[in-house]
């Protein structure tokens, strides 16, 4: 008779992982946070070249950062580190 639930068993590697992911967990929020800031940002300047307002950079380089702040996420090369996010047209 065994008393150990295999179900339960975990492995060191997927310890790990939970312990590293922890860690970046305050790390993950800021990045979240201003991922939301981003695309209301972008959202805003697309409707100002709607408008015909003059703003940074062209519809094009907006759609193409809207894109790529969509991809900043967990899994995303660079992150959750600040320094790599995708920068803003100018």
């Amino acid at each position: 008779m065994s008393n150990i639930d295999w179900s339960e068993l975990r492995k060191a590697a997927d310890i790990k992982a939970e312990a590293e992911t922890a860690c970046l967990a305050p790390l993950i929020a800021v990045e979240v946070q201003w991922v939301e800031q981003e695309r209301k940002f972008v959202a805003e300047q697309l409707e100002a070249i709607e408008d015909g307002e003059q703003v940074a950079g062209t519809e094009r380089l907006w759609r193409d950062y809207r894109t790529q702040v969509r991809a900043w996420k967990l899994g995303g090369e660079g992150y959750p580190d600040s320094s790599q996010r995708p920068e803003r047209p100018s």
